[in-house]
């Protein structure tokens, strides 16, 4: 008889099964339990959980997200762990009043309905699925590489949750990149498998005003989430910070104009390395410079920061350092996915923790997905 074993989430006593070979974040997800996660890959450490009874093979866990050290004293990645025994699970974060109920992650079928070129390096994805795929504003989906068994990249969905079978997504094409390579010569109508979603990073209901800052792709789930409070009507407050170099890598420039018309909602661009001829009125600066001058302390911000690992962990710490509090900034880290295979561990298994041991602590760790 095949074993599966049990996990208990403390505190609170949540429990679920988990299959033999099984991640430990698939079976929690599977089960509809709310553990925090990001790139489901091993590479960002979202989902370091501590391990406080069992044992667990570590998998393929990057040793930069996850150092020897850590493995020592109990800690795990959940999205590469699979149970060798029953669990009990450690999760100390900040109780999120406004964590919403999870949409069970599911696998559609879809063709590319079209592709759009919006800077030089951005291009807009548009999938009609077979049917209307259920998720949040700012969540992402994982898009299988054609052509490629098992490879999947993850892409932040940049529509509204609508009940429609049309998703969107703002990519940045990456020089051999396994899906990204392939965007200027995919065809429309060319068969594509999507499953999601996924994700914590999505728009909090709540009354304090919503802070937006992005480079790159990751206007992507901003787009998302100022789409859905346009049709929703949402009062609150926005600021969008988007940094790019020059002009021309400022993506979506007209619908920004039409969504300051139907949000409240200011739109603050920045460039680094403006050219003359654009006419750029502003003093050349990065993103977090305009967050530094234009945002004072002690602002009760709810906060999104979708972009380079960098660029995020710099806007992470100045808002905390204005003093905004950690559980209301939410982070989406995004970086090149690598098909290299991780050093493998020098021991499969973690060692049980004191049961007195503390949680992993900090900045809210964001997802760090590969793209």
């Amino acid at each position: 008889m095949v074993a599966v074993y049990s996990a208990r989430v403390e505190p609170g006593g949540t429990e679920f099964s988990i299959k033999p070979g099984e991640p430990v974040l698939d079976a929690a997800l599977r089960s509809g339990v709310s553990l925090k996660y990001g790139c489901r890959h091993g590479n960002c450490s979202s989902c370091k959980y501590l391990v406080t009874d069992g044992e667990v093979d570590y998998g393929n866990a990057s040793p930069y997200s996850l150092s020897n050290a850590e493995r020592d004293e109990g800690w795990v990645l959940l999205c590469c762990a699979t149970a060798l025994d029953d669990l009990e699970i450690q999760d100390d974060r900040v109780f999120d009043q406004r964590q919403r109920s999870l949409i069970t992650p599911g696998e559609f079928d879809g063709q590319v309905s079209g592709i759009d070129k919006l800077t030089p390096s951005l291009r807009r994805l548009r999938i009609h699925t077979e049917q209307p795929v259920a998720f949040y504003a700012g969540q992402f989906m994982e898009i299988a590489v054609p052509g490629a068994v098992g490879q999947w990249r993850s892409y932040s969905l940049a529509c509204a949750p609508v009940a429609m079978e049309e998703l969107e997504f703002v990519i940045k094409v990456i020089d051999g990149g396994a899906f990204s390579g392939q965007l200027d010569v995919l065809k429309v109508g060319t068969r594509l498998r999507v499953r999601g979603p996924f994700g914590g990073g999505y728009l909090r209901e709540g009354d304090r005003p919503v802070l937006l800052v992005a480079t790159g792709s990751g206007i992507s789930p901003i787009l998302s989430i100022l789409e859905h409070a346009a049709l929703c009507g949402d009062e609150r407050k926005f600021t969008f910070f988007y940094g790019a170099r020059v002009g021309a890598e400022l993506p979506c420039e007209d619908r920004m104009g039409e969504l300051c018309g139907l949000l409240d909602l200011t739109y603050c661009p920045v460039l680094s390395k403006p050219s003359p001829e654009c006419g750029w009125p502003g003093e050349p600066s990065r993103v977090t410079t305009g967050v530094q001058r234009r945002i004072g302390d002690g602002a009760p911000y709810d906060a999104y920061v979708c972009g380079k690992p960098e660029m995020c962990d710099a806007v992470i710490a100045l808002l905390e350092a204005k003093g905004t509090p950690e559980e209301t900034i939410f982070s989406d880290k995004f970086f090149p996915a690598v098909e290299d295979d991780p050093p493998t561990p020098p021991s499969g298994r973690a060692k049980v923790a004191p049961k007195c041991a503390t949680s992993w602590s900090g900045s809210t760790p964001g997802p760090a997905r590969p793209r």
